[in-house]
C-alpha cells in the first residue's frame, strides 16, 4: 500500500495539471470566440461606415436622353421646359432633349438604346419592354376649311381639295382612320400629303380648300395660322367629326373630344360652336431597363412642379398620371409607379393589426425562451454545485482518514467525480465556468489527499520496518 501511495506521489506533478486541461482548452475556445465576435462586429461597422460614405457622397446627376418629335413641336417645347425645371429643382437628374422625326422614330431609337425616353402617341405600336411614365396632353383632330367652301361634314370632303399630313407619319394614318369610317374613296377626291407648314400656307392662299391636322389646341403653328387668317380677313371654320364616339369604339386609343367655342379666336369665334372631334394622348414612355430612381425623379418633377411648368408652357396643365381604370397603353415603369403609389399605405400600415399580433406572439416566445435558458443555466449551476459538494465531502473524509487504504479509496472516488463532471461538461449539464471552479477545488483536494498520504507514510514507515525485523 505504501509503495502504491509513493507511486502516486511520484506522478503527482504530472497529474496536477490533468484535471484543468479540458477547462483550459474551453477557456481558450471562449477567448477565440469572443475575439472572432469582436472582429466580425468591427468589420460590420467598417462596412456600414463605408456604405454610408458611398451613399452620401456627392454624385454627378444622371442624364436621361429624351426624343420628342420635330423641333418646335408641342412635345419638343414642353420637354425643353421640363428640362429647365428639372435643372432648377433636382441635383440628381438632367435631361438631354433631342428632336426626332416622329413617334415611330422615337420607338426605333428607344429599341436601339439611342435614347432613354420619348414622347409618342398613345396609339403608336411599341415593343414589349416599353414602359409608361405620364400622359402629357391630348392632340385633337382638326378639319379646317375656308368659310366659302361648300363642305359641312366629313362626307363632303370628297368634293373639295384637302391638305393632309405627310406620308409615313402617324398623323397621315389618322386621317385615313376617319376616312375609312366615313367611306371616303382614297382615289376619288383631291388630297395631297405634305408638311403642316406647307398645307397651312396653301390654305391661307386658297390653293387648297381644307386642312387636316392632329395637333394640340395650343399648338403654336396652328395658333399662328389662325392669327394670320384673322389679319388677312380670312374666315376659317371647323368641320365636326360627329361620329367620334363610334370611331373611338373601334380605335380604343382614340377618345371622343371637342374643340370649344372660340378655342382659337374670340371676336369672330372659331369654331363658332363646341365642335365634336377625336383626340389621341401624347404620352411619355421609357424602356423597362432604365433605372428606377431617375424615372421616379422625373415623375416627381412633372407633378410637384407642374405650376412652374404651366407658367412656362400652358399645355403642362394637362399632364396627368395614366388612368389604370381606363386601361394603360403600356405598363407603368417601376420608378413612375413608385411615385404614384407614394401616398398609398405601406405593407406595414395595411397589416398593422396582424403584425402587432405577430410581434406580441414573438415577444412571448422570446421571453419564454429566455426563461427556459435561465432555468437551464440555473440547472447547470446546481449540477456543478452538487459535484462541488461531493468534493467537499471527500475532503472531510480525507481529514478523518487514518490509513493509506482509506486514502486510496478516497482518491478513486475523487477520480470518479472528475469523470462524471467531464461527461456532464460534454453534454452541457455543466457550464465552462462551473467546470473551471470545480477543477480548482478538485486539484486542491487531490493535493490534500497526497499530502495526507505522505504524512501517514512517514508516520507508519519505521513501525512497519521494526515489525518486519
Amino acid at each position: 500500500m505504501a509503495a502504491r501511495m509513493r507511486r502516486d506521489k511520484g506522478s503527482r506533478r504530472g497529474a496536477r495539471g490533468a484535471a484543468p486541461a479540458s477547462a483550459n482548452v474551453r477557456s481558450r475556445r471562449t477567448r477565440l470566440f469572443r475575439a472572432g465576435v469582436f472582429i466580425t462586429v468591427l468589420a460590420m461597422g467598417i462596412a456600414v461606415a463605408l456604405t454610408w460614405q458611398w451613399i452620401s457622397r456627392d454624385r454627378a446627376p444622371e442624364i436621361l436622353t429624351i426624343g420628342t418629335g420635330q423641333s418646335g413641336s408641342d412635345a419638343y417645347t414642353l420637354m425643353r421646359e421640363v428640362a429647365e425645371v428639372v435643372e432648377r429643382h433636382s441635383d440628381r437628374l438632367r435631361l438631354d432633349i433631342r428632336p426626332t422625326r416622329d413617334a415611330s422614330q422615337n420607338i426605333a431609337f428607344l429599341n436601339a438604346k439611342r435614347i432613354d425616353a420619348a414622347v409618342i402617341r398613345a396609339d403608336t405600336p411599341v415593343f414589349s419592354d416599353i414602359r409608361g411614365i405620364a400622359d402629357l396632353y391630348p392632340d385633337l383632330f382638326h378639319i379646317i376649311v375656308r368659310d366659302g367652301v361648300r363642305a359641312r361634314s366629313v362626307h363632303d370632303l370628297d368634293r373639295i381639295s384637302i391638305s393632309i399630313p405627310d406620308y409615313d407619319t402617324a398623323n397621315f394614318r389618322s386621317f385615313w382612320v376617319v376616312g375609312d369610317h366615313y367611306d371616303l374613296p382614297i382615289d376619288g377626291f383631291d388630297w395631297r400629303a405634305e408638311p403642316f407648314v406647307d398645307g397651312a400656307d396653301k390654305l391661307l392662299r386658297g390653293e387648297v380648300d381644307a386642312l387636316f391636322a392632329v395637333r394640340s389646341i395650343r399648338d403654336r403653328q396652328l395658333l399662328r395660322m389662325f392669327e394670320d387668317a384673322q389679319l388677312t380677313g380670312l374666315k376659317l371654320r371647323y368641320i365636326p367629326i360627329r361620329q367620334a364616339e363610334a370611331i373611338a369604339l373601334k380605335r380604343p386609343f382614340l377618345t371622343a373630344s371637342q374643340v370649344p367655342l372660340g378655342g382659337f379666336t374670340g371676336a369672330l369665334p372659331v369654331p363658332d360652336t363646341d365642335t365634336p372631334t377625336l383626340a389621341v394622348d401624347r404620352v411619355l414612355v421609357t424602356r423597362a431597363d432604365v433605372g428606377e430612381q431617375p424615372i421616379r425623379e422625373l415623375t416627381r418633377i412633372l407633378f410637384e412642379h407642374r405650376k412652374d411648368l404651366t407658367i412656362r408652357f400652358a399645355l403642362a396643365s394637362a399632364i396627368t398620371a395614366p388612368d389604370a381604370e381606363r386601361g394603360l397603353s403600356v405598363p407603368l415603369h417601376d420608378g413612375a409607379e413608385a411615385f404614384y403609389n407614394r401616398d398609398e399605405p405601406s405593407f406595414v400600415q395595411e397589416n398593422a393589426e396582424p403584425l402587432a399580433l405577430l410581434v406580441t406572439v414573438l415577444t412571448i416566445l422570446v421571453s419564454g425562451l429566455i426563461a427556459l435558458r435561465s432555468r437551464f443555466v440555473a440547472s447547470q449551476k446546481n449540477r456543478a454545485d452538487v459535484y462541488n459538494y461531493e468534493l467537499l465531502e471527500i475532503e472531510r473524509r480525507t481529514a478523518a482518514a487514518t490509513t493509506l487504504d482509506e486514502l486510496a479509496t478516497l482518491k478513486g472516488e475523487l477520480n470518479e467525480v472528475l469523470r462524471k463532471v467531464v461527461v456532464a461538461l460534454d453534454t452541457d449539464e455543466v457550464t465552462d465556468e462551473g467546470f473551471q471552479s470545480f477543477s480548482l477545488l478538485w486539484d486542491a483536494i487531490r493535493e490534500t489527499i497526497n499530502d495526507k498520504a505522505d504524512a501517514l507514510s512517514a508516520a507508519t514507515g519505521p513501525t512497519a520496518v521494526r515489525r518486519r525485523a
